[in-house]
């Protein structure tokens, strides 16, 4: 029955505001009509007059506050005494605002109710006009929004219990991920070592053998490693003109061997041209695709191919693996999503290769295509810009060999410094290792030669980072002496504070023969 009235009255009203009833309603009885239809809203409605005194308010205040309507007409500096100490300031500005003929919208604050218990209010205000066009004060329009304000708390609280969460979380696998690092990049230098002294039979097998358990195991390494840079940001592309055949034939050289060893045919097809981008992550990009169709297929074999496509260069991978079934092509992207592992076998890898693919791709700003056919293959693709005319690479940029180059190596751990004199020496360099810089200084004092390079560990003791250590040497010196940064850190903040060392650098367990090819291009760079 209420309700019947109310929408009565709001049409009469509605009618007078339009002019069609003027000479039956008076302006006192259209106020009586809006105060009418006002009572029976649910939120707590007031009219205060251009003198700053309340005219009327509904009985939605005793509904919110507890107070009685009599009660706040009575109130000096209503609704002020209704606000919490601490925003009254906040409502007395809204107020004066309103004053000014401005208006406003859900403006929050806490509200002191008649029993001494707090909640929350959102207050709303406009001026209110006659209809000659002369100010009649304003209304204000409060909402109780306790409900509202506590769901935000709590899920204000659960973020930040998931984020203190996700900090351990990264503390943790950086901690742990250093310290296996740093036994497995002895491990990988004394393998190599002892490869490089020839042999054969069973014991060729034996070393092939804890090599590919090794690159299993670094690759895992390595797809956390990924995902700390990236959530760390201190992944920002630096694009650049490259010769494709470069970036084709390095790929091609790290994966033939393993195509070998498991009896498929692996093809890279480069092309001379000249791509713009970023080396580094497209390189990570196209080798976590051709890892990726390595693993999933047991027999035929994965090439590695170009096509223009105007003024782009497509890579292509393809493979005679598994296949994807159409349903699962949106899922392959997802975070430890892997088809055909249930039983999690950790030689299959993580299940964040196509992650880490995705987001370094989109941070590079392109697109990744697949087409896949489920038992017979995939094909996954990247369009890149071109740099400008298709040219053929320099020979000329080739870097020299560093067999006779005079190494220092800097590690604070004996075993460290062990492994990377065993595995230079084997290289034909000359090696003086020590445990801080000034041990290297001491032992550099006596040396017969000029330094060619330095390669040092990042985390050193008492605070040291190898950086500092190279920039010391470097200045006891008086040149710039080619160096490289080794760390087993995956921290977000240490990656961090290692990329803006300016040093090159290298995560542990360091692939022999990328350290060697790295090697040889900073010592290049300064011949």
């Amino acid at each position: 029955m209420a309700d019947h009235v109310a929408m009565g009255l709001f049409r009469h009203m509605a009618d007078w505001l339009a002019g069609r009833t003027p000479a039956r309603l008076s302006a006192a009885e259209a106020g009586r009509i809006f105060q009418s239809i006002a009572n029976y809203t649910h939120d707590w409605e007031s009219w205060i007059g251009a003198e700053g005194r309340p005219r009327w308010i509904n009985p939605g205040v005793e509904r919110i506050t507890g107070y009685r309507v009599e009660e706040c007409m009575a109130m000096a500096d209503y609704p002020l005494p209704l606000v919490h100490p601490e925003d009254r300031a906040a409502i007395a500005a809204c107020m004066r605002s309103a004053g000014h003929g401005d208006s406003g919208n859900d403006v929050a604050f806490r509200l002191l109710r008649k029993d001494g218990s707090t909640r929350w209010g959102a207050m709303s205000w406009q001026t209110l006009y006659h209809h000659a066009g002369l100010p009649l004060g304003f209304r204000t329009s409060i909402r109780d929004i306790s409900e509202r304000k506590q769901v935000e708390d709590e899920l204000r609280a659960a973020h930040g219990e998931a984020e203190r969460a996700n900090l351990a979380k990264s503390r943790f696998l950086a901690a742990a991920s250093h310290d296996l690092r740093q036994p497995l990049q002895a491990v990988t230098m004394f393998v190599a070592a002892l490869k490089a002294r020839g042999g054969g039979g069973d014991a060729l097998d034996i070393i092939r053998s804890i090599q590919a358990s090794l690159r299993a195991t670094n690759d895992l390494l390595d797809a956390l490693l990924d995902v700390s840079r990236l959530d760390a940001g201190v992944l920002q592309p630096k694009p650049r003109p490259i010769p494709v055949v470069d970036l084709v034939e390095r790929i091609a050289d790290e994966f033939a061997p393993q195509a070998a060893d498991r009896a498929l045919r692996f093809r890279a097809f480069p092309i001379a041209a000249t791509i713009e981008t970023d080396p580094a992550l497209l390189d990570r990009v196209l080798t976590n695709l051709v890892s990726n169709a390595m693993r999933y297929t047991e027999k035929g074999g994965v090439l590695l191919g170009c096509r223009l496509r105007g003024d782009r260069l497509r890579f292509e991978v393809w493979d005679t693996g598994i296949g994807i079934p159409a349903d699962e092509i949106g899922r392959i992207f997802e975070e430890f999503y892997q088809i055909g592992n249930p039983e999690r076998d950790r030689t299959r890898g993580l299940g964040l290769g196509l992650t880490i693919v995705d987001r370094m791709a989109r941070l590079l700003g392109y697109r990744i295509f697949v087409r896949s056919i489920p038992g017979r293959g995939s094909c996954f693709a990247v369009e890149v810009p071109l740099a400008g005319t298709p040219q053929r690479r320099n020979d000329a940029r080739v870097p020299r060999g560093i067999a006779g180059s005079f190494l220092l190596a800097i590690d604070d751990e004996p075993v460290q410094r062990k492994a990377m004199e065993l595995l230079f020496r084997q290289w034909g360099c000359e090696v003086l290792t020590a445990g801080s810089a000034d041990e290297a200084l001491a032992k550099l004092a006596w040396a017969a030669r000029p330094l060619d390079a330095i390669v040092a560990d990042y985390r050193l003791r008492d605070g040291v980072t190898g950086a500092q250590a190279i920039a010391r040497i470097r200045q006891a010196l008086h040149r710039p002496v080619p160096a490289l940064l080794l760390t087993g850190d995956t921290e977000p903040a240490r990656l961090i504070e290692a990329k803006a060392s300016g040093f090159d650098l290298m995560h542990k367990p360091v692939d022999p023969a990328r350290l060697l090819a790295n090697l040889r291009q900073a010592i290049d760079r300064v011949a």
